[in-house]
């Protein structure tokens, strides 16, 4: 279960309702003090909150006026726990919208705003006597089946879903009525349905650091209380050693004390408190040198709890035993140098790879925008009013994005790299690192962009002809990198663009690939040993690559479904999944003998050595 969309009204800044869509990596751009880390604690007030203060609501409203946060969730399982131990379709039951996603709303209500109701908006009967079922208690249920003259032959009637279909089916659909209502379910099923939903785990920016903050606490914890209940027995028979020991001293004792003071000794008797094996433990983190985490630099102790977050979060996720997680990561820039914030930032995109994990996190930083894909990104802007709003992803926004961030405000910068997606800079930026360490004289472009000497432009296609122009006056080279996707004797896909980029001269220069994309020259051999699968041979110069590697990697998996019966939405998951993989893991299995062999015309080195030209 994904969680696809959040709406927030009377929260904080957000006096009118707004809406952010979300995806698998989400990044929210703002200036400061806009509203970006109120959209992450939304999201913590949904999930885990039953309480908010009284100053979470809107400036300006009467405590009459209600704080609503609605989330929509997406890829809802077949079959949820409803009922105890009785699983249900939410589908069969009419709990999801027209879209087929499951919308909730939590209202907070009052002066010290409580969440008060729940409601699922939902495509439900609202025919009299269809329309009321979810509250109705068992007993209620069979009376009302029985007054409807339902036939319960075969129904399992201690069973509330049980009862609940039977009444539903036993009309024509078109007797039910069904339309969008909101179902009031607090009290009734929204306990077995919260616990079905993603785990939600916000880290904030303005925490302590140090090894006693929770977030590096409670791992540690879990971890002992995991080992002492492995032992479990060992420490039962210790302890009842030490009491059989201590109460034979006592005893002894008393009898000594029995001897001089006989109403003293009668008084005395030994009495065991249940004994609590995990504060005998305290564990505290160093390094080599004996430094503990808490005397280390704010950096390093941000970037250590940031994992032991991760780490918390997957713990929880096991105990409640819940697929899905949501990491919301407040400026996870904060104290980290940029080497530190593009590393981490790499982290972050593995992380929303995984099947099981959702990651939000805010920045106000141009080194970790300018690596998102566009599509990631969610701009929040202030209006004159106040007001605040998402603006749309669409080609002023990015200028406007670039001139909120100060992107691009580095003198420093010796070459821009045009490139049509992130895959394409992980490819460039990647390969050239990797085969640096096998000849010097190739240089590894990760660290020129790390030293700030390159910027990297993913903004796509004819875009980046858009983005060029506004950068001319700059006066810094610009080296594009541009995919063909058209076999010949079809022009490449990009082809006028690049050909009046190479037209405007003035170290402006506009390659394209002669293969596909750049997918195409990586070595099979690299491709194996990142995806564990057992291709014979390199692909075809245009070869749909991802694609291809992405239905390998599911008939190796021995699922029961072919690759062609899987719909056009879960093939392009993973095929975008493949791509990523193939761009970030298979490049660092390859070597400078697997490209000569993928690539015997050279071209990938002279994209480098073109690039690198600039940065002496």
């Amino acid at each position: 279960m994904k969680l696809e969309q959040v709406k927030i009204k009377n929260f904080r800044c957000y006096r009118e309702e707004i809406t952010i869509p979300l995806t698998d990596l989400t990044a929210l751009i703002a200036k400061n003090d806009v509203g970006k880390s109120s959209i992450l604690e939304a999201l913590d007030a949904f999930f885990n909150a039953e309480k908010l203060e009284s100053g979470d609501r809107s400036a300006g409203l009467r405590n009459s006026e209600n704080i609503e946060i609605t989330c929509i969730f997406k890829e809802i399982p077949d079959q949820l726990i409803i009922d105890t131990d009785n699983l249900i379709s939410p589908a069969n039951e009419y709990l999801l919208n027209t879209d087929g996603k499951l919308e909730v709303k939590k209202v907070f209500s009052g002066a010290a705003p409580k969440c008060e109701e729940i409601f699922i908006r939902a495509f439900h009967p609202t025919a009299e006597n269809f329309n009321d079922l979810f509250s109705l208690t068992v007993a209620q249920l069979r009376t009302r089946a029985r007054s409807l003259g339902v036939d319960l032959d075969g129904v399992n009637e201690t069973v509330k879903s049980a009862l609940r279909h039977a009444i539903w089916l036993s009309v024509p659909d078109v007797v039910l009525d069904k339309q969008v209502v909101e179902l009031e379910v607090k009290s009734k099923i929204w306990k077995p349905i919260q616990n079905i939903l993603p785990l939600f785990q916000l880290f904030k920016s303005d925490r302590p650091s140090s090894d006693q903050d929770a977030e590096a606490q409670d791992p540690i914890k879990f971890a002992i209380k995991e080992a002492l209940k492995q032992k479990a027995g060992d420490l039962e028979t210790i302890g009842e050693h030490v009491k059989r020991q201590v109460e034979e001293v006592t005893r002894l004792t008393i009898e000594k004390i029995r001897e001089m003071d006989p109403d003293l000794a009668s008084q005395l008797n030994p009495n065991f408190s249940s004994f609590n094996w995990s504060k005998v433990f305290s564990v505290s983190l160093t390094n080599e040198d004996k430094i503990p985490l808490n005397k280390r630099g704010s950096g390093v102790r941000r970037l250590f709890l940031i994992n032991f977050f991760r780490a918390k979060a997957e713990q929880l996720a096991d105990e409640r035993e819940v697929q899905d997680v949501i990491f919301a990561i407040e400026e996870p820039e904060t104290s980290q140098h940029p080497n530190n914030q593009l590393l981490l930032l790499d982290a972050i995109k593995e992380l929303a790879l995984e099947d099981s994990s959702q990651v939000i996190f805010t920045t106000h930083n141009p080194i970790l925008a300018g690596r998102i894909d566009r599509g990631s990104i969610r701009f929040i802007e202030k209006a004159a009013d106040g007001t605040r709003f998402l603006a749309e992803t669409d080609d002023d926004t990015l200028l406007r994005i670039k001139e909120s961030l100060g992107i691009f405000a580095n003198h420093n910068i010796k070459v821009f790299v045009g490139v049509e997606g992130p895959n394409d800079i992980e490819y460039i930026s990647g390969i050239s690192s990797r085969l640096s360490q096998e000849d010097p004289n190739i240089v590894d472009l990760r660290n020129a962009e790390q030293q700030g000497e390159l910027v990297y432009i993913p903004m796509g296609g004819s875009t980046l002809e858009l983005w060029t122009n506004r950068l001319e006056g700059l006066q810094v080279p610009e080296v594009h990198v541009l995919d063909r996707d058209n076999p010949p004797p079809a022009p490449a896909k990009y082809q006028d663009a690049a050909d009046r980029v190479n037209a405007r001269g003035d170290n402006c220069c506009s390659l394209i690939t002669n293969r596909r994309e750049m997918e195409n020259y990586i070595h099979f051999e690299a491709i194996n040993e990142e995806f564990g699968i057992q291709l014979n041979g390199n692909f075809q110069p245009f070869d749909d690559v991802p694609t291809l590697v992405a239905k390998a990697v599911h008939e190796a998996s021995g699922s029961p479904t072919a690759w062609e019966d899987l719909d056009e939405k879960k093939q392009s998951k993973k095929e975008s999944k493949a791509k990523k993989r193939l761009n970030r893991g298979a490049i660092e299995h390859m070597t400078l003998e697997r490209l000569n062999n993928v690539d015997a015309d050279g071209e990938v080195l002279s994209w480098i050595n073109t690039i690198s030209a600039h940065l002496q």
